[in-house]
């Protein structure tokens, strides 16, 4: 039996690796990619999400969502280990989306379609899972 998985990620050349190894292992499901800006802006890793995704052409395409640019400044970033696209200045081609889907909705709607089934595995910083998660006020 296969484990349902989102991999959110802030995708660089250590998670492209993570990436890889998961969508060909047997015992997951990968059935969703977020990205999320961490190692590289929220631009570069939602087309980081894709060019991965499309270099690969897994079996079964997982959801792809894109990251949103976060409210305060970026971290800084990890240019000299990866290069500035994050994946080593490989220069991929890449097709654009045209209908993206922001990360949060992507994680908010697989887990609420499949309660308890489905494994968030982080790969970068947590924004993404904080931005899907609904807010519970305690009742008066």
């Amino acid at each position: 039996m296969t484990r349902k998985v989102i991999i959110d990620c802030d995708p660089g050349i250590d998670d492209a690796v993570a990436i890889c190894l998961a969508l060909f292992d047997p015992r997951l499901e990968v059935v969703a990619l977020t990205a999320t800006a961490g190692n590289v802006s929220a631009e570069q890793a939602t087309r980081n999400v894709q060019t991965i995704i499309e270099q690969l052409d897994p079996p079964r395409w997982p959801r792809i969502g894109a990251a949103l640019e976060p409210d305060s400044a970026p971290a800084a970033t990890l240019d000299y280990l990866s290069g500035p696209d994050g994946l080593g200045n490989a220069d991929f081609r890449v097709a654009e989306l045209h209908q993206r889907h922001p990360s949060d909705k992507v994680l908010f709607d697989v887990v609420r379609n499949s309660p308890q089934q489905v494994t968030v595995i982080t790969l970068g910083p947590v924004t993404n899972v904080a931005a899907a998660t609904p807010v519970t006020r305690p009742s008066t």
